[in-house]
C-alpha cells in the first residue's frame, strides 16, 4: 500500500506542477498544458511523465532552453513522499488519499510563495471548498471538528495579522492558508500545525538575524507560506498522534 500510495502521489504531484503556473494569473484554467512559463510552449509527451522530461533535458525547457523552476524536480517526489507517509500514518485507504491530496496542495502553496510571494486564491478557495465538502469522509474526525478547526485557525491568524501588521510579514494570503490548514486537519490536530508553524518560522527568523543574513527588521519580508505548509503537513500526518501524546 505504501508503494502504491507513493506512485499515486508522484502522478498527483506532477499533475499539480504542470498546472501550477495558471494559478498566478487570470489565464483560463483549461487549455493545453505548458511546461515553461517563459515561452508557454505546449508540453511534450516525455514531460507528461514525472521527472523524465526534466532529467532528460537537464532541467531546461526543450524549446527555449530556459531553466525550469526547481519545483519541477521537487514537487512530484515530495508529493510521493507525503502519500507514502500518509499510508503509514493512517489505517484507511480514503484517509490516505485525502491526506496525500491536501499535503500536495500545501506543497504547491509552499512553492508559489517561494517563487512569487503569492498564495493564489485559485488554489486556496477551491481547496477550502473541497475540505468542507469531504468533512464527513474522514475516519478520525467529524464535520464539526473540521469547521471548528477552520474557524479557530482563521481567528488566531486574523488576530495575529491585525496585531503584527506593521511588525511581521504576515499577509492576508497567510491567513487564508492557515484557515485551509484548520479545515483540512480539523480540531484539535490543527493546533499542532499552528505550533510547528510558529516554532519553525521563529527559528528561521532568529537564525537569519543572528547570522546577519537578514537585518533585525528584514525578517518580516520572508515568506511565511512554507512554514504554514510545514505545520499543515505535520498536522495532517501526525497531528492527532501529537495531541494524544501531549494530553496523555
Amino acid at each position: 500500500m505504501t508503494i502504491v500510495a507513493a506512485l499515486i502521489g508522484l502522478v498527483v504531484g506532477h499533475a499539480v506542477d504542470l498546472s501550477l503556473d495558471r494559478s498566478y494569473s487570470d489565464s483560463p484554467l483549461t487549455g493545453p498544458l505548458t511546461r515553461c512559463a517563459a515561452c508557454q510552449s505546449p508540453v511534450r509527451v516525455l514531460h507528461l511523465l514525472p521527472l523524465v522530461g526534466y532529467l532528460l533535458h537537464l532541467g531546461r525547457c526543450p524549446h527555449c532552453r530556459q531553466r525550469l523552476p526547481l519545483r519541477a524536480l521537487l514537487l512530484a517526489p515530495a508529493s510521493a513522499l507525503c502519500f507514502a507517509l500518509a499510508a503509514l500514518a493512517t489505517d484507511a485507504c480514503d484517509a490516505t488519499i485525502l491526506t496525500g491530496i491536501f499535503c500536495t496542495i500545501f506543497l504547491a502553496l509552499l512553492f508559489t510563495d517561494l517563487e512569487r510571494r503569492l498564495i493564489p486564491n485559485r488554489i486556496v478557495y477551491p481547496a477550502a471548498v473541497l475540505a468542507m465538502a469531504v468533512s464527513w469522509a474522514w475516519p478520525d474526525r467529524n464535520a464539526a471538528q473540521v469547521f471548528a478547526g477552520g474557524g479557530l485557525a482563521f481567528a488566531i491568524m486574523l488576530v495575529t495579522y491585525a496585531i503584527g501588521l506593521r511588525l511581521s510579514g504576515l499577509s492576508e494570503g497567510d491567513v487564508k492558508m492557515a484557515t485551509l490548514m484548520g479545515l483540512a486537519a480539523g480540531f484539535p490536530a490543527m493546533t499542532a500545525g499552528l505550533f510547528f508553524t510558529v516554532i519553525s518560522g521563529g527559528v528561521v527568523a532568529l537564525v537569519l538575524v543572528l547570522t546577519r543574513i537578514a537585518g533585525l527588521h528584514q525578517y518580516r519580508y520572508m515568506p511565511y507560506g512554507p512554514f504554514i505548509a510545514l505545520g499543515a503537513i505535520i498536522s495532517l500526518l501526525w497531528g492527532g498522534t501529537i495531541i494524544d501524546w501531549y494530553v496523555g
